[in-house]
């Protein structure tokens, strides 16, 4: 059971992380680490985990969110929030992010995943909004752009910035060298071999 209590706690710290830096950056809309936070949980600890870090952290922020709530943007942004997740575990079961990759490279791929991600979650929750309030999708998009434009160039740079370290991480944490998936669902991992003591 010590590979389950690890993931949870890998889950619950990276959700708070999030969430820390949520509320620290309040003042900046669309500016968040967040999304690099829940692709890092993929990357480190596998999609599952990575997914529930994103639905977690929107089951809490969306609650308690200063810009208020909404029951269908809710929904749209904590099911897209998991994409990060699931992402960041594929790439780090790929082995296409690591340190015996070019860094370059590596910062090149994380700056388009950083933008496109970004780009795939701001169209579905402008589609909700679109659904929610009657809206042509069109306007929608038209009255969001700036904000997404915000949210996707930011991404993009937060992602790029962020890959040296990100690269180390599996190395410092102790996690195996494959890139990422260290524990996932139905793991049981009771050997000591994931370095999360």
């Amino acid at each position: 059971m010590r590979g389950r209590s690890q993931e949870a706690c890998a889950i619950a710290m990276m959700t708070a992380a999030c969430l820390a830096t949520n509320y620290a950056l309040i003042g900046l809309p669309n500016v968040k680490l967040m999304d690099f936070l829940v692709f890092a949980s993929g990357f480190l600890f596998g999609s599952w985990p990575g997914a529930l870090v994103g639905a977690l952290t929107w089951l809490i922020y969306g609650f308690l969110n200063p810009y208020g709530f909404s029951l269908p943007i809710y929904i749209a942004t904590a099911t897209s929030e998991t994409i990060y997740g699931i992402v960041g575990g594929l790439m780090g079961k790929s082995g296409a992010l690591s340190e015996e990759r070019s860094l370059a490279r590596s910062t090149y791929l994380m700056a388009a995943l950083g933008f496109l991600l970004t780009a795939t979650y701001d169209l579905i929750t402008n589609i909700a909004f679109s659904l929610a309030y009657g809206i042509p999708l069109a306007l929608a998009l038209a009255s969001g752009a700036v904000l997404a434009l915000i949210h996707e160039v930011s991404n993009a740079v937060i992602f790029a910035a962020c890959t040296p370290a990100l690269l180390k991480l599996p190395r410092l944490l102790g996690l195996p060298p494959h890139g990422g998936r260290a524990i996932s669902k139905g793991d049981d991992i009771d050997e000591g071999k994931v370095g999360l003591d």
